[in-house]
């Protein structure tokens, strides 16, 4: 009895050991850059055209152990069973505690392997040996699942994919801007719904996997949205045009109309000026009258005290 409890306790320890070699501890990945992205990147997805190098920096520190032989970085799309690794295991690279590796880990992008229409999900591994030469041998290696925080779906474009997504993004940055537009050309407002429905057709072929017609659908709602802002802008060129040429008139009219008082202000006051000379001619004159008579009164009253008498008869 004790022979197979000694034993079992061994393995208990031998795995406890496996375990904590392998444990997560505080190690992690604290780098994940895919690059150059040629279609789009987001929280989810990085796409790449088939064909393609698609690329992923990859930063590690190692705070597991005290030396770590780095041998591969594997990205595991286990759904394809199939791998696209860093090998380094010819010449390990040699991470001493707490300092931090940086790897690229580069492959084509096949859309023989990732089939267009699916976006792929991976393990991130991180590997190591005993050694950095000679014979070797994994010791320990660090996963991380699809869903750890930083990690992306793979999808693959062929060039068909490309120019549809290139043109629909384009026909997303006319939407975005314009669909709340307040339209006063009824030509323009005509234009952009005519756009809208060339973009509703090419989701429908796109959804089908049938990209050329898609193409062809979003190719023509942009020029659509074109010519609608052309109408729009044309229309209000013409509304200020004719604003413009109204208030110039209204004003020829005013200054028409200030110019017809301003003469009658003038005739007024010269009206008003000739009654001021008229009325200082009358005063002028009947001021003459009154001194000639007054002088006239004086010369009587002096003749009449000067007058001689008569003598007596």
């Amino acid at each position: 009895m004790k022979k197979p409890i000694v034993m079992l306790l061994g393995l208990v320890l031998i795995s406890a050991a496996s375990m904590a070699m392998i444990s997560p501890a505080k190690a992690d990945f604290n780098l994940l850059s895919w690059r150059p992205i040629y279609v789009s990147k987001d929280s989810d997805t990085v796409i790449y055209e088939d064909g393609a190098t698609a690329s992923c920096i990859v930063g590690f520190t190692n705070d597991l152990v005290p030396v770590m032989n780095v041998s591969k970085i594997i990205f595991e799309y286990y759904q394809l069973g199939k791998n696209k690794t860093l090998d380094l295991s010819a010449a390990p690279y040699q991470l001493q505690h707490d300092q931090q590796g940086v790897f690229t880990v580069s492959f084509t992008a096949d859309s023989d392997e990732f089939f267009p229409g699916y976006a792929f999900e991976c393990n991130l591994i991180i590997e190591w040996v005993n050694a950095t030469t000679g014979p070797t041998k994994v010791v320990g290696y660090l996963e991380r699942p699809p869903w750890w925080t930083g990690l992306q779906d793979l999808e693959v474009y062929t060039a068909a994919q490309v120019d549809t997504a290139d043109s629909l993004g384009k026909y997303y940055a006319y939407y975005n801007e314009y669909i709340w537009y307040d339209w006063h050309s009824t030509l323009a407002e005509q234009k952009a719904t005519q756009a809208t429905i060339e973009k509703a057709a090419g989701d429908t072929y796109s959804q089908r996997g049938d990209y050329a017609s898609a193409l062809t659908h979003y190719n023509s709602a942009n020029p659509l949205w074109e010519e609608a802002l052309t109408a729009e802008f044309n229309w209000r060129d013409t509304w200020e045009d004719a604003e413009l040429n109204v208030t110039l008139t209204e004003a020829a009219a005013t200054m028409t109309v200030a110019n017809a008082a301003m003469v009658t202000a003038e005739a007024a006051k010269a009206e008003a000026d000739a009654a001021v000379t008229n009325a200082y001619g009358w005063y002028f004159i009947g001021l003459g009258f009154a001194i000639g008579w007054t002088l006239m009164g004086i010369g009587a009253i002096v003749w009449a005290w000067r007058r001689p008498t008569r003598p007596p008869a």
